[in-house]
């Protein structure tokens, strides 16, 4: 089989040879992942059957260290996702989606002051936000996946950085619209859409690791009711130990 034979491939098969590219030395795996690199499909907005190949083929924008040990099998890649749950209520902003200085918590964020630990690097390749509410005030009991996302929210802006780097430029959120079936049709901004909102990345970026991650959302007027609250899903790829 020639290298272009590989642009022809299904998902399918490309992940099946992924399955044996660890066996390959690294001189070829190079060649392999190069090719592999060149129009492999992501069919839409939920399925991301090419995550693993996609992170293979940018080992050499990783620390070469951890990349030894992604090769060596010390570390394994696993589907993932960094979350968390911040205030929105009548405000026209967030200006911290990963708040600082925050530990871990169930249900609210998997992320600690605002890092990934030591070694461990995030291809991030799709942004998922929900929409919930909780009289509480806490977030913790907020309904998300239930409450149908207001199309205020829709007319924002997000941002994501790290240490000064753009994962995310000034985004409009309009772009979360892929894949939703009111996409396209003319609704006012009291009309509310599906509860999940999802945003693929035509550009996948890395989250380093112990380097603060920050996040915000902004809006020309309130996208939100007192008692609500936005959850931001990073979704990608990750090493983790074997």
């Amino acid at each position: 089989m020639t290298l272009n034979a590989l642009n022809g491939l299904t998902v399918t098969q490309k992940n099946q040879i992924l399955s044996l590219l660890d066996s390959f030395d690294p001189a070829n795996q190079a060649v392999i992942n190069s090719a592999l690199a060149n129009g492999s499909p992501i069919s839409d907005n939920t399925t991301f059957g090419t995550s693993r190949s996609a992170y293979i083929a940018r080992l050499d924008q990783i620390d070469p260290v951890v990349a030894a040990k992604i090769k060596a099998g010390e570390y394994q890649l696993c589907d993932s996702e960094i979350y968390s749950v911040v205030a929105l209520g009548t405000a026209t902003a967030i200006s911290d989606l990963f708040p600082q200085d925050q530990a871990k918590s169930t249900t609210l964020r998997n992320i600690a002051n605002q890092k990934l630990p030591v070694e461990q690097w995030f291809l991030l390749q799709a942004i998922e936000i929900q929409y919930g509410i909780d009289a509480s005030h806490s977030g913790a009991d907020s309904t998300f996946g239930h409450e149908l996302i207001p199309a205020k929210v829709y007319a924002g802006e997000i941002e994501l950085t790290q240490n000064g780097r753009k994962l995310i430029s000034r985004q409009s959120m309009a772009a979360f619209f892929q894949g939703i079936s009111a996409y396209g049709v003319a609704v006012g901004l009291g009309a509310t859409f599906n509860a999940r909102a999802i945003m693929r990345l035509d550009n996948p970026k890395f989250i380093k690791p112990q380097e603060e991650l920050k996040g915000k959302m902004e809006w020309a007027y309130a996208a939100g009711v007192a008692t609500s609250y936005i959850k931001i899903r990073l979704i990608g790829t990750v090493n983790e130990r074997a």
